[in-house]
């Protein structure tokens, strides 16, 4: 009798498993069965058009394009869309339209007379396509530093200007998207993006890199035991990483500040996007209640930070102009697009922290505190690879000491250096061989 019951218990879970492995197997083809739904954004800046495509699940599709339109091919059998037809009424956008056929749809993007080129890029949970629908010619924009106040506005909404070290080319015949960081079609000039005008000199350099020294004026940031300001030591520091990179490269370097002056945290990545720089560093020093804290950390911009570390610093800096509670809790959505803007160059932003990292580490020989994400405001809205550095900690009289020592900073000015080259040599030297 066990053993009739036991073969009975036996069968009775083999039944149980099959049904579960059949119902597993066919989970995915239910979720395939429902309409595939999706919303639509766009976004003007300085460059063009940016289109944001949101999908319930990842379709299957195509882009591609001829002298008139802009083809989303999507090949699904059941399409849900937010509209037929939406008129835009654009120079570079001119309507929308959605054509539904049996097997396949199209969201046919109209083009109008200004538009060049375009490129598109994935991004995930949501699954989002997004299309960077780019002017022939950008807007003349001459080199200046914001006065304390305004005076530029804030840089270009997402979609960048199609000339930074991480700007992306159109998708090939097959319509595949290019991964974040392509580069742009050989027959682009060195100043893609239609950036000089014939009113306008061309840059010094095809290499534009742009250094933020953190805080200024009213803003004096953190403070050392003795007395060690970090907007004092960032302008150091940057002024020295400025005489590097243009006395070993040939490349043009631009201060977002280069006097003790009060500067909005938009306004600094809008130098960097007016200016089309292929690199944004802003230079900080870090700042802890532990006295025993110790070393250089590098961060890149996500909306969610890598720990409540890296999200206390972030939110530290944030508050330095009062911006703290109008990131956290009311600019929710504004943060999130910005972010988005600087999805196109995530992988490069995190292959230069990387870079900067290891060498603050060898170089200094300080404690490894490794590369992290947050949501650091003055990140935001740079369409190119950006990086913050928090150097060392002001905080601790230790490294206070070392901060003021000329020395020392030269070589923090120098791993950083090195990095730029390195980061320069592997990316952008590499896209025009």
């Amino acid at each position: 009798m066990p053993l009739v019951r036991s073969g009975r218990v036996a069968a009775t879970l083999l039944s149980i498993s099959v049904v579960a492995l059949a119902a597993a197997a066919t989970t995915p083809s239910l979720a395939q069965d429902q309409p595939l739904r999706f919303t639509l954004k766009t976004i003007d800046n300085e460059a063009g058009v940016r289109v944001v495509l949101e999908f319930t699940r990842k379709p299957a599709y195509e882009i591609h394009r001829d002298s008139k339109r802009v083809y989303v091919t999507l090949n699904e059998s059941s399409v849900e869309p937010p509209f037929k037809k939406k008129e835009y009424n654009g120079t570079v956008l001119e309507k929308m339209k959605f054509v539904e056929g049996f097997r396949t749809s199209e969201l046919v993007l109209y083009i109008g007379d200004d538009f060049a080129t375009f490129s598109t890029f994935e991004m995930g949970e949501p699954f989002r396509i997004v299309l960077d629908l780019r002017k022939k010619q950008g807007p003349s924009i001459s080199v200046t530093v914001p006065t304390p106040g305004g005076g530029i506005p804030p840089g270009p909404a997402p979609g960048g200007t199609g000339r930074g070290a991480g700007a992306q080319g159109a998708p090939g015949p097959s319509g595949t998207a290019p991964a974040p960081g392509g580069a742009e079609p050989p027959s682009t000039p060195a100043t893609a993006g239609g950036a000089a005008t014939s009113g306008q000199p061309p840059p010094q350099s095809a290499f534009v890199v742009v250094i933020d020294p953190g805080h200024g004026g009213d803003d004096t940031g953190a403070l050392g035991p003795s007395g060690l300001a970090e907007k004092d030591l960032t302008l150091d520091v940057a002024k020295r990483l400025k005489t590097r990179i243009q006395s070993e490269m040939d490349a043009e370097v631009i201060l977002t500040r280069d006097t003790d002056k009060t500067l909005a945290l938009d306004d600094r990545t809008a130098i960097a996007n007016h200016n089309h720089a292929d690199l944004y560093i802003s230079i900080h020093a870090n700042a802890s209640r532990r006295g025993n804290a110790r070393g250089a950390e590098t961060y890149f911009l996500s909306y969610q930070a890598t720990d409540d570390e890296a999200r206390a610093v972030a939110a530290i800096e944030n508050n330095t102009l009062g911006l703290e509670e109008g990131v956290q809790k009311n600019g929710n959505l504004e943060m999130i697009l910005w972010d988005l803007a600087q999805s196109a160059f995530l992988k490069e932003s995190s292959v230069l922290a990387e870079m900067i990292q290891e060498h603050l580490n060898d170089v200094l020989d300080i404690a490894n505190r490794g590369i992290k994400q947050a949501p650091f405001r003055v990140l935001m809205g740079a369409t190119m690879p950006a990086v913050l550095i928090e150097v060392a900690f002001i905080t601790s009289p230790e490294e206070e000491k070392r901060l003021k020592d000329a020395a020392f900073k030269d070589r923090l000015a120098g791993a950083i250096f090195d990095s730029v080259r390195k980061f320069h040599d592997k990316y952008v030297q590499a896209r025009s061989r």
